[in-house]
């Protein structure tokens, strides 16, 4: 059967129950959780485990490809030019070059300039949640190759309705040379038009290599102020943090800690003011 939150999003394996999973079980936040009071949480979704060691290897890693790439170009294409009985073949190569120097430099690029995490916020005063998001976060999808290197450093800021989201499950999975299969999980969140299952926008919320609802049992709680079996822990802080930090704009920023929808829209009508003179 299908999802019922149509267009379906890739890899569908199940939609998710939305509501206060239990008041019995201690439900944990796979130490993704930024911050939390009574008024809003802030999650992680740091999903490509970006610690600075790594990116300092993936920049090495990538300029290293780029420089031996630009250096085969610069041999060959004077062949090319003088022209030789495999032209083609060469030519073939240069265009199969050029377009690993792209890849690689967006890459590159974007390694150096996304941010240490890119998280989410939930304010269940006013019902609404926030997104941060990076192109890194979605590195590997076809924008990878048409999107253009120099919005490396452009941030995303979505604001959404709790009310319109809903979870989804997705797999995907890989064969083994050696035999069997890895499988990998992504909990989903897909936004509705109000009152439909009609999908116009989706987000990752976490990423996981067994199956686990725990970041989509947790918020659901959060927001229904169901709060007793919560684990209050925050994420631990790390040894080494990237220079890029995240930072909200101001106006989301005082948007999602709004203690009331009250509050939320006298915010909104002053900035919207400044916005028309």
């Amino acid at each position: 059967m299908p999802s019922k939150y149509q267009p379906q999003v890739s890899a569908w394996r199940e939609d998710l129950h939305k509501g206060i999973y239990t008041t019995k079980s201690h439900l944990s936040n796979n130490k993704k959780l930024r911050y939390a009071n009574d008024d809003y949480c802030e999650f992680s979704r740091s999903f490509t485990v970006m610690r600075f060691f790594f990116r300092l290897v993936t920049i090495f890693f990538s300029s290293i490809v780029i420089l031996f790439l630009i250096f085969a170009l610069y041999l060959t294409l004077p062949s090319i030019l003088r022209g030789t009985k495999h032209e083609m073949l060469l030519l073939m190569c240069c265009f199969i070059g050029l377009f690993l120097i792209y890849f690689f430099f967006q890459m590159f690029l974007s390694v150096i300039f996304a941010p240490e995490d890119c998280p989410i916020r939930l304010n269940r005063k006013t019902g609404k949640v926030y997104i941060y998001d990076h192109f890194l976060l979605y590195f590997g999808s076809w924008a990878t190759f048409t999107r253009s290197p120099l919005k490396v450093k452009e941030i995303t800021i979505k604001e959404f309705n709790w009310a319109d989201i809903q979870g989804c499950m997705t797999s995907v999975s890989v064969p083994l040379a050696s035999g069997g299969m890895v499988r990998s999980y992504r909990l989903e969140c897909v936004v509705c038009e109000p009152n439909t299952t009609k999908v116009i926008d989706h987000f990752l919320l976490a990423a996981d290599s067994s199956l686990g609802y725990d970041e989509w049992m947790w918020i659901n709680s959060y927001m229904a102020f169901s709060d007793n079996n919560l684990d209050a822990e925050f994420m631990p802080e790390e040894d080494f943090t990237w220079p890029i930090k995240v930072k909200w704009p101001e106006e989301i920023d005082k948007k999602s800690k709004a203690s009331s929808l009250e509050e939320y829209q006298q915010i909104d009508a002053e900035y919207k003011k400044l916005g028309n003179k």
